[in-house]
């Protein structure tokens, strides 16, 4: 997803947060021989932070509610941090405030399986470390425009296998095959469906579509993310809109069919979709309702609605 975002990767500042301290960024590094760095055993979660100009300071976007899934991610995985949600919540801040930003950014908090026991390579008694990176990272390139998405063979991976909710590294090589399958296929964007045939949602985004005045996405139970930007933009359709939102199974044929579709995420942001499998959507252009979405999500990720007050944490 490279070509998403214009800023992404984007160039790093001097220092990031590893174990308790702040270091130099070419020092914040993970052995290969790590089950982190051998087998992807990491949880991390990516949290975006917005400059509001006219008050010249930066929000983080749902701060709480990242570090909350952070600890349930790791608490599926029987992985024991050493580190609190709160010092990990102020270590965040910290780095965000010596990076200085004057931009929108990103920050990723990783905690990770370190070295095994001797002779037992899964060992879930690894000690567990911890890092912090920020980055700057603009708004997302394809908002405006939108994207074309394809559909891949690829399916999601099930609950049962590798459960979808917990955000460890490894689950993400399930959305690289779908990506590179339809970015091979001449499409910007794979949707992946799940293994009852329901579309469900796309390599790190939720989806979103509109038909006959519903705005509907899949349940949590169809095999998806418990997204934050997600259950963000539930709450912003709920109270500022007119729109029924429903949560429901979706069909690859209705999504043919849909008025309009957009998919959201943290780094993807709010993005319409213009087209599926080829087929176009809303003639291939953003509609009203998604820009009205956008519209409301930008607002609130700056501090500029009532619902900021609790979801934004000021740096």
């Amino acid at each position: 997803m490279g070509n998403i975002n214009s800023n992404y990767p984007a160039p790093h500042p001097d220092i990031a947060w590893q174990d308790g301290n702040i270091v130099r960024w070419e020092d914040c590094v993970v052995h290969v021989r790590t089950q982190a760095g051998f087998f992807g055993a990491n949880i991390f979660e990516g949290i975006r932070a917005y400059w509001n100009s006219s008050e010249e300071r930066l929000y983080v976007f749902r701060l709480d509610e990242h570090l909350k899934r952070l600890h349930q991610s790791m608490k599926i995985m029987r992985m024991i941090s050493p580190y609190s949600s709160d010092e990990l919540k102020m270590a965040t801040l910290n780095l965000l405030k010596q990076c200085d930003f004057r931009q929108h950014a990103q920050a990723n908090i990783v905690s990770c399986f370190g070295f095994p026991a001797p002779g037992d390579p899964l060992s879930a008694n690894a000690r567990v470390g911890a890092n912090i990176t920020a980055v700057p990272m603009g708004r997302s390139v394809k908002t405006e425009t939108g994207l074309s998405a394809g559909i891949s063979s690829w399916r999601r991976i099930t609950d049962d296998a590798m459960p979808i909710r917990v955000k460890i590294g490894s689950n993400y090589q399930n959305g690289r095959l779908a990506q590179n399958q339809v970015s091979d296929a001449g499409y910007e964007m794979a949707l992946l469906q799940n293994s009852n045939g329901k579309v469900c949602e796309a390599p790190g985004a939720c989806i979103f579509m509109l038909r006959d005045g519903q705005l509907i996405t899949p349940p949590l139970t169809s095999d998806i993310l418990e997204s934050i930007t997600r259950d963000t933009v539930l709450e912003l359709a709920k109270r500022y809109t007119n729109l029924k939102v429903v949560e429901r199974d979706i069909d690859k044929s209705e999504l043919y069919l849909a008025d309009e579709a957009f998919i959201c995420g943290s780094i993807i942001e709010i993005t319409p979709i213009t087209s599926v499998d080829g087929i176009q959507i809303n003639q291939a252009i953003p509609g009203a309702v998604t820009r009205e979405i956008q519209t409301l999500y930008f607002s609130a990720v700056e501090g500029r609605l009532a619902e900021s007050e609790n979801w934004c944490t000021p740096v």
